[in-house]
Formats: C-alpha cells, sequence, structure tokens
C-alpha cells in the first residue's frame, strides 16, 4: 500500500498526513482488492479547505475532490466518495461477469 501526501500553498503537519493515511487505512484497505496507492493533494484557495484523491486499485483507479471549510472535513469526505466509487468499480466487474445461465429439462420418471 502506498500513500502519498502533498500541500500546495501550506505546510503540511504531520496531523494531517496522519489524517490521509488513516482514512486511506480504515476505509479504502478494507475493501481494496488488490494492492491500493492512494496520492492525496491538500490544498487552501480562499477559505476553501480542497482535498484532492487519487486512488488506484489495481485495473481501477479514480480521482475525488471535495472542498468544504475544514481540512479534516474534506478529507473524511474524500474518502468516504473515493470508498463509493470503489464499491460501485468493483460491483460493476462483478455484474460484468455475468451469471451463467441454468438450463433445466424437465425429465419425467415413470415409475
Amino acid at each position: 500500500m502506498s500513500i502519498q501526501v502533498a500541500a500546495h500553498g501550506f505546510e503540511l503537519t504531520a496531523a494531517l498526513k496522519e489524517a490521509c493515511e488513516a482514512e486511506t487505512k480504515d476505509k479504502l484497505h478494507a475493501i481494496a482488492l488488490n494492492n491500493i496507492t492512494t496520492k492525496w493533494t491538500l490544498s487552501i484557495q480562499r477559505e476553501e479547505q480542497i482535498s484532492h484523491l487519487i486512488w488506484s486499485d489495481g485495473t481501477f483507479n479514480g480521482n475525488v475532490t471535495v472542498k468544504s471549510s475544514d481540512m479534516y472535513n474534506s478529507i473524511h469526505q474524500c474518502a468516504k466518495k473515493a470508498l463509493e466509487q470503489m464499491k460501485k468499480s468493483h460491483e460493476k466487474k462483478q455484474n460484468h461477469k455475468g451469471s451463467k445461465l441454468v438450463h433445466a429439462i424437465p425429465v419425467n420418471v415413470n415409475d
């Protein structure tokens, strides 16, 4: 599992880095099918705290951006949305395989 955390426009604190790592380990790693990699980018624009996450789980990947007035809330919501994306991707894979049709042939057995 690879977790990268970067900050733009401010100095990255240990607490913010730990928050990103915890969200990845607690939420995303738990349902990952393969070795998950995440790249978090945290930034500030005026009063908005922005969290951007790019994730990859084998052949599945996605990205999420969340803006809010609190960076920890942005991180939490970002992980939550990524979790929804991962679940949806995994469901699509399961549904894409389809189900094997079983054809039953009625047989009359006369005793």
